[in-house]
């Protein structure tokens, strides 16, 4: 039997397995649900395994239903070196703070090797492009070499910010990949354009194309109700 272990900070508890020297990913939704997103695919992609879960009093009542079974709203799966912190709800800001120092804490028992986190940008124009940010300068450095456009300025909001100054302070590597969205609406061609560049830097082969197709099915239905509104007749102001 699997031992698992718990790590308990505050208000957040981590109960998984135990997964030494692994590259860690963090998805959680923000705008454009673009970690989600993407964390489900690679789930699904390379057939990761549930190997624990973050619990805390301060989540919403929520259970996931996954093939008809209810599930834990935050899990944590692995793969070959890889681990995954998944969650399927906006994290509350309050919680952000333990939740990064409970994700570092395991990390750093774990010897993981570094960190990669998932968020998004709003744009008045998407390119399809992605762009990144560091926690450190040799970070900083490995994202130029792949040709990543370097966010100069701003806040990285959610999950994501919070492991990026906790991972500093622990000498852990930590990047965030950023997708283009225009809006605050679920965008899986947003996420998918993240794909590429994670195959890159993990040496995987995961496929964008179960994304771009949801992403067809998506802005179909919106043209078709685009047209539909179109067609009706204009109610008029008086009656």
């Amino acid at each position: 039997m699997v031992e698992m272990v718990e790590t308990d900070v505050k208000c957040c508890k981590i109960i998984s397995e135990d997964v030494k020297d692994a590259v860690v990913l963090e998805g959680s939704p923000e705008l454009g649900l673009i970690g989600n997103i993407l964390g489900w695919l690679l789930v699904e992609e390379l057939k990761m395994k549930q190997i624990g879960y973050i619990d805390s009093k301060d989540f919403p009542p929520l259970a996931v239903l996954y093939k008809g079974i209810a599930i834990h709203p935050f899990r944590i799966y692995s793969t070959d070196g890889i681990v995954l912190f998944l969650s399927d709800f906006i994290i509350p800001p309050a919680v952000s703070y333990d939740m990064s120092n409970a994700i570092v804490d395991w990390m750093e028992k774990n010897n993981s090797k570094e960190l990669i986190t998932f968020n998004s940008m709003v744009v008045m124009e998407k390119s399809d492009s992605v762009a990144a940010a560091a926690n450190s300068e040799d970070s900083l450095k490995r994202l130029g070499d792949l040709d990543l456009p370097i966010l100069p300025f701003g806040n990285v909001n959610g999950l994501s910010g919070s492991l990026l100054t906790r991972t500093a302070t622990k000498d852990i590597p930590a990047s965030c990949l950023f997708a283009e969205v225009l809006n605050q609406y679920p965008d899986p061609r947003a996420a998918a354009s993240l794909v590429n560049v994670l195959n890159k830097m993990l040496n995987i082969e995961v496929n964008a194309e179960p994304l771009l197709k949801e992403a067809d099915e998506i802005e179909d239905r919106l043209k078709e109700l685009a047209n539909r509104v179109q067609k009706e007749p204009e109610s008029p102001i008086y009656s």
